[in-house]
């Protein structure tokens, strides 16, 4: 209830103040009260039906408000009137249905301002009211049925009217965007009112203000934003054909547009001889006269207003592409059909026929002239085709953007004709800025899938491409010796007159046109994509460094990136070529998508599987060995008896020693037993430490000392239990290498060799202690063998 008592108190100070203050001043109160309304929300929109005596007071609140909006509404005074409007329209978007619901009053109110001598913005704000308000009601069929239905047609009515005067050029855009709003929705509304709308469309979608023709709409009415708005709405108008016919009715529409552009391309292309042959139109008789001026008095395609002079039909002539622009681009209420052949003939057309270059050897120089037209409407032509061929590259541009994939197999024809008229007109700013949105677009599509002769072709693009990022500057003027210094010199060349304003050093730009709107960042644009979906291998060395450097020096993240991701073909084998990722790390160092790049947040991932083992085995082993010890208490007990007492005695002599041993417990079941030195050792004194094959094999305590002479026959001795060593062959006299305490175990890389008997020179006979050598088999613990 707080929340609503609130919102009561501000709808009744609201009101108060409405009401307390005079008409005249009351506009400068109304953006203070409209911006107060959003905190009543809640209670402009909720219903009041109970009879509780909190909601009959706002009851009583809502309908005292609303009461002073519409006394406002029929004041006499355009200062009420337009605060009225204002507050209808700020009380309608925060009430919601409860407040739409009771809005026919202000409608039919807002009407009748229309037709009142108000100024145009008043005017202005009662048609986006009422637009607003029919817009708001398409969610209820209910409400249509009650407020929009009844009202909308006078509503059109009235705005053909304001259009079909001589209004201001605000209030006639304003009356194109809101028709071109309401018309898709509700075109039965609209279909009566066809035969007036199409007449005023038709004026405004090619204006010709450069015509030597009287025109009846004031030059300054048609703008490019209402010429935009009308082109905009007369392609909406196939929605108001009957049921079934919508699809029909816009491919004649689009048809008929495409005629039209070729019946004015044949009145101001008649200075040349085209050589562009159509192959789904059959070239018209030049049956107008060719000593007078260019003109067209009649239209009979679309019904256009009469132009005369070669300007203006090259206005006409944008117009029209333009209109054939925005029925491709423009959304539609259902699925549409049209020849691609139609449209690529009409591009083709446009952009075969540039302006001559100024080489005498040049391809392009070769135009044929048509000898019947004056050379002033010839070079006339040169000056208005490149707007031509700009309004030809946007509608290409539209054309791949709806048709998306479907139009991949004409692109290398398409990049063709961009490079060929990129090379004639590259002067041109508009052009440069148009070509290489095209080019972007058509690369990002099928840049990859392109030739190397297509990728050739667009090194001179590529290199205006980072001039325009990169302007040259003028260097600064070298001051010439004065005549009197020059002849002191020797040099009596006469000298020439010098510009005073370069002694200033000033530097500019040398291109005036290199800060053309858009040309800077459609080249922006294109360079990261020539970076990424293209083959770095089509690249040379000398134009892969000036894009590498431009992206540098410009500080584009997006090409040097793309830089680095696509990193040029290295020329030397087993060289990698050069790349710029340490100058983008350290340009864009707190970068997240630079820093994510050079040092990657990622697990060590484990090639090869010896250190997993290795840091594996010691916990098996351990395990293995603790379940060993709790199997019996019995081989516990006597291997403490056997190792605590004499296994500790022989482990220290074996390291003081520095003797190295050999693993025997690998080969012992491959090799012949040979009987031990040891006879008294019975199979209840075995040690209990495992082995590695299985068994649990006898060590004896010592080893006896043999001599030379004995060495070679081996004595027979009754074999122990499951204990074997290898067989000695013959000995070696080598030197014992010096390592200390070595532990046999599982994980050991290699195994080091055993000194053999007799070996170490005359101290072993006169040694009767310090030789023995204790051998104790299957230990592969590393704490007992230390």
């Amino acid at each position: 209830m707080a929340p609503m008592t609130t919102e009561l108190a501000t709808l009744r100070t609201l009101s108060f103040r409405i009401s307390s203050t005079a008409t005249a001043q009351l506009p400068q109160h109304v953006p203070a009260i409209a911006a107060s309304l959003s905190s009543c929300r809640t209670l402009l929109s909720s219903t009041q039906t109970s009879n509780a005596k909190s909601s009959s007071e706002a009851s009583v609140a809502v309908h005292k408000f609303r009461t002073l909006l519409s006394t406002l509404l029929q004041d006499r005074t355009t200062q009420g009137r337009w605060s009225a409007i204002v507050l209808i329209k700020a009380t309608i978007e925060v009430g919601g249905w409860e407040t739409l619901q009771k809005s026919l009053p202000w409608v039919r109110g807002l009407l009748s301002v229309l037709s009142k001598p108000d100024p145009p913005t008043s005017k202005k704000l009662c048609i986006i009211t009422l637009t607003r308000i029919f817009m708001l009601t398409r969610e209820y069929p209910t409400l249509i049925r009650e407020i929009t239905t009844p009202t909308l047609p006078a509503f059109v009515q009235t705005g053909l009217q304001i259009a079909g005067s001589r209004s201001s050029a605000g209030l006639l855009l304003t009356v194109l965007r809101c028709f071109y709003e309401l018309l898709p929705r509700h075109p039965t509304i609209f279909r009566p009112h066809l035969k007036t709308l199409r007449p005023l469309l038709c004026r405004l979608v090619a204006p010709t203000p450069s015509s030597g023709l009287s025109a009846d709409q004031p030059q300054d009415a048609v703008s490019s934003e209402i010429s935009d708005a009308a082109r905009r709405l007369l392609v909406q108008m196939p929605c108001c054909a009957p049921k079934g016919a919508f699809n029909e009715e816009w491919e004649n529409a689009l048809r008929t547009t495409v005629g039209g552009v070729h019946r004015v391309a044949d009145r101001v292309f008649r200075a040349v001889l085209e050589d562009w042959q159509s192959t789904v139109r059959e070239t018209p008789a030049n049956s107008h006269t060719l000593d007078g001026e260019v003109q067209d008095l009649e239209d009979d395609y679309l019904s256009l207003p009469p132009w005369s002079g070669i300007f203006a039909g090259s206005e006409r002539l944008i117009g029209l592409i333009q209109l054939v622009k925005q029925y491709l681009g423009s959304p539609t209420a259902n699925a549409v059909t049209f020849k691609v052949g139609v449209i690529m003939d009409l591009i083709t057309r446009m952009l075969s026929l540039t302006v001559p270059a100024s080489g005498s050897k040049s391809f392009q120089n070769t135009v044929r002239i048509n000898s019947q037209v004056s050379k002033e409407e010839r070079e006339n032509l040169w000056l208005v085709l490149p707007a031509v061929h700009v309004a030809a590259v946007e509608l290409l541009l539209a054309m791949a953007n709806r048709l998306q994939a479907s139009t991949l197999a004409i692109d290398t024809l398409v990049l063709d004709q961009l490079v060929w008229v990129f090379g004639s007109e590259k002067d041109n700013a508009q052009v440069r800025t148009a070509c290489y949105r095209a080019i972007a677009a058509l690369l990002e599509r099928s840049g990859v899938t392109l030739p190397k002769p297509s990728i050739d072709s667009l090194v001179p693009l590529i290199r205006t491409c980072c001039e325009d990022l990169l302007p040259s500057e003028t260097s600064p003027t070298v001051v010439k010796d004065t005549p009197g210094q020059a002849k002191s010199k020797g040099n009596s060349q006469p000298q020439t007159s010098a510009n005073a304003d370069s002694f200033l050093g000033s530097k500019s730009v040398s291109d005036p046109t290199a800060r053309f709107l858009g040309l800077e960042d459609a080249a922006h644009d294109l360079l990261p994509v020539l970076l990424s979906d293209v083959r770095a291998q089509y690249f040379s060395d000398s134009l892969r460094a000036r894009l590498d450097r431009t992206a540098v020096l410009i500080q584009h993240k997006d090409a040097m990136l793309a830089s680095v991701l696509n990193p040029p073909p290295s020329k030397k084998f087993g060289k990698p070529a050069a790349s710029i990722l340490p100058l983008i790390a350290r340009s864009f160092q707190g970068d997240r998508d630079i820093e994510g790049m050079t040092r990657p947040r990622m697990p060590v991932i484990r090639l090869g599987t010896q250190d997993a083992e290795l840091d594996d085995e010691p916990e098996e082993e351990d395990e293995v060995e603790a379940e060993g010890d709790k199997d019996t208490d019995d081989e516990a007990q006597a291997n403490e008896s056997f190792v605590g007492q004499e296994l500790d005695t022989m482990l220290k002599t074996a390291g003081e020693t520095d003797v190295v041993m050999r693993d025997f417990s690998r080969n012992v079941a491959a090799e012949p037993s040979v009987p031990t030195a040891v006879e008294e050792q019975g199979p209840s004194e075995a040690p209990s430490k495992r082995s590695h094959t299985g068994e649990t094999p006898l060590s004896p305590a010592k080893r006896v000392r043999f001599d030379e002479a004995k060495w070679a026959a081996v004595p027979a001795m009754p074999p122990a239990v499951n204990a074997s060593v290898q067989p000695v062959e013959e000995p070696r006299n080598t030197e014992l290498p010096v390592i200390s305490d070595f532990t046999v175990s599982s994980t050991a890389s290699a195994i080091p060799d055993l000194p053999m008997p007799g070996e170490g020179g005359d101290d072993s006979e006169d040694d009767d202690d310090d030789d023995v050598v204790p051998l104790v088999f299957g230990q592969d613990s590393d704490d007992d063998s230390e």
